[in-house]
């Protein structure tokens, strides 16, 4: 209650309220300058996550619930495109709206932990500070990890997972100083199953936070009640979506995309992603893999069952059922070190949380006593910790573990204790300016690259718009001369469904490459077998200085199409 009285009167001091908004707007347009850049951006999980929000809002719960994407962010997105009925040249612009809406409301679950970690430092942690300095080093840390940090554009869940994380974390602040209501301890259940909907691997991170809330009971003898609120409101949120996914797949599921990326970055199965065979180090075999039609160029079609764009990457976990994670020991610390590996190489990732942490450390009174003040935020460090762990076991990336990382570095800016000598303070400041000049420097300089990119993102809508203006019509259904990772962008607005492809290097060779080496019989051939798929056309991203008779060019795109008439 003292913490509270404290923070309240600093919270109250001149200039606060104006200086907080200004720090929001600064933010925020910042994001909505990087979104905008970005705006015909759109990643082959996005087309994904696109395709299922699409059979949800129709109806088609069967073809939407789904093993490996998760159902929150696509009732978002598709609840956008079913409002606003964007144009073609508009849709991936209302999805970034999207990410923009879920970005502000990151900003204030942000603001929301912030202010608990505040209540909850040790009354001597920042002693002589004012609130405007611990609020400012928090919007710092904020600024450079969600902008600065390449990746917010990327149409999935992860600023959805970031905003549950650090609502949850405030919750568990909260319970741990003693401070939670019922109320409160119900909404920390909802913040994590709403997580859990939001990506698969927030149901681990919930069970963490759950275990944590038990053994800060058992050492308080109190608080097991709002312990059974908090698992009530979870079970309420995630127990459903699991019952709905485990009847769709005849089999107990809450979701099996760590099963399949533990099998593609820890166990060795190939090619990643796509056309499994029964190929890689995994001796499996695989119960209804892509149909390879032709062993060299490799033709691969996949008309049905699966939904969506690319019905290969809508649906993983059909097309490489029957595969399983070969998990050892030697295994496991090869993850590891490939995890280790990218972050040594994405200074970026980690630059400012040094900087910090040894800013603390050397202008800290009494730094013994550091780690013993640190120790104090254990119920938020043991699931931030969980998170990083459970990415650095299989695939890391920054932005997987941007809140966890936020989180852990604001303890340890609680736990410093910085005494008010005029000299020290100074340094502190100075330093801490330093550090904010960075992180705007790193900012503008991701933006200034992401417009770099720009015009190239609009040669994607330009492609879908000359691929409609050529006959590729709603509905299409098409094979290609290439990836169908890489071409759902324009499928996606084209409406056109991709059903077979003879793609890049598998492992094997370059397919394409080898498609237009091949003599006249024997390019028709593959062009008939691609025609008995039901493809009403073919688009190839890449094209010989010569086109083949029939081969339409697709303007300046470098792609081209072959119609079936």
């Amino acid at each position: 209650m003292q913490a509270e009285t404290v923070l309240h009167k600093q919270d109250k001091q001149p200039g606060i309220f104006w200086f907080q908004w200004s720090f929001r707007l600064v933010i925020a347009l910042s994001a909505l300058a990087y979104f905008w850049i970005w705006r015909f951006f759109m990643n082959a999980d996005g087309v994904a996550y696109l395709d299922q929000g699409d059979l949800w809002w129709k109806g088609d719960w069967h073809n939407a619930l789904n093993a490996f994407w998760s159902p929150l962010y696509a009732w978002l997105t598709g609840l956008m495109l079913l409002l606003t009925k964007p144009t073609m040249r508009w849709e991936f612009p209302a999805v970034q709206l999207v990410n923009f809406a879920i970005f502000i409301l990151m900003l204030f679950c942000f603001e929301f932990f912030w202010r608990e970690l505040l209540l909850t430092r040790s009354q001597d942690a920042l002693t002589g500070q004012s609130s405007l300095y611990a609020w400012t080093l928090g919007y710092v840390l904020f600024f450079y990890v969600h902008i600065g940090v390449p990746g917010l554009a990327y149409v999935n869940p992860d600023l959805l997972v970031a905003a549950m994380t650090y609502a949850a974390s405030g919750m568990m602040l909260r319970f741990s100083s003693g401070r939670m209501k019922v109320a409160s301890a119900a909404l920390l259940g909802c913040a994590l199953g709403i997580g859990f909907l939001a990506k698969t691997v927030m149901l681990p991170f919930g069970l963490v936070v759950l275990a944590t809330m038990l053994a800060v009971a058992w050492r308080r003898r109190a608080g097991a009640r709002l312990v059974g609120v908090a698992l009530l409101g979870f079970l309420a949120i995630s127990t459903p979506f699991i019952a709905a996914l485990s009847w769709n797949y005849h089999r107990f599921t809450f979701g099996d995309s760590a099963k399949l990326n533990a099998a593609w970055f820890i166990s060795g199965a190939r090619p990643l992603y796509r056309h499994w065979q029964g190929n890689g180090t995994i001796a499996a075999t695989p119960q209804h893999p892509t149909r390879k039609l032709l062993n060299w160029p490799e033709v691969y079609e996949f008309a049905t069952p699966v939904a969506g764009t690319y019905p290969v990457w809508y649906d993983p976990t059909y097309w490489w059922a029957g595969i399983y994670a070969r998990l050892t020991p030697a295994l496991e610390l090869g993850a590891l070190r490939r995890s280790l590996w990218r972050i040594e190489h994405y200074p970026k990732a980690y630059l400012v949380f040094v900087i910090v942490a040894l800013l603390m450390l050397l202008v800290s009174h009494r730094s013994r006593d550091f780690l013993s003040r640190l120790v104090r935020f254990w119920p938020v460090l043991v699931p931030a910790a969980a998170v990083f762990l459970m990415y650095a076991a299989l695939n890391w990336e920054p932005r997987y573990t941007a809140g966890a990382m936020v989180v852990g570095c604001g303890a340890v800016i609680a736990s410093t204790m910085i005494s008010g000598e005029e000299k020290r303070t100074k340094v502190l400041r100075a330093t801490s300016m330093l550090i904010a000049a960075l992180v705007v420097g790193l900012v503008l300089v991701n933006l200034g690259r992401s417009y770099g990119v720009s015009g190239i993102l609009a040669q994607r809508i330009e492609l879908a718009e000359n691929l409609r203006a050529v006959g590729i019509e709603p509905g299409a259904r098409i094979a290609l001369i290439g990836d169908g990772l890489h071409a759902g962008d324009w499928a996606r607005l084209d409406k056109a469904r991709i059903i077979a492809e003879v793609p890049h290097n598998l492992g094997t060779g370059d397919s394409v490459a080898a498609f237009w080496k091949l003599s006249p019989e024997k390019e028709q051939s593959v062009l008939n077998i691609l025609r008995s798929t039901g493809a009403q056309a073919v688009v190839a991203d890449v094209q010989p200085k010569t086109l083949p008779p029939g081969w339409v060019r697709v303007g300046n795109t470098g792609h081209s199409v072959f119609f079936f008439r």
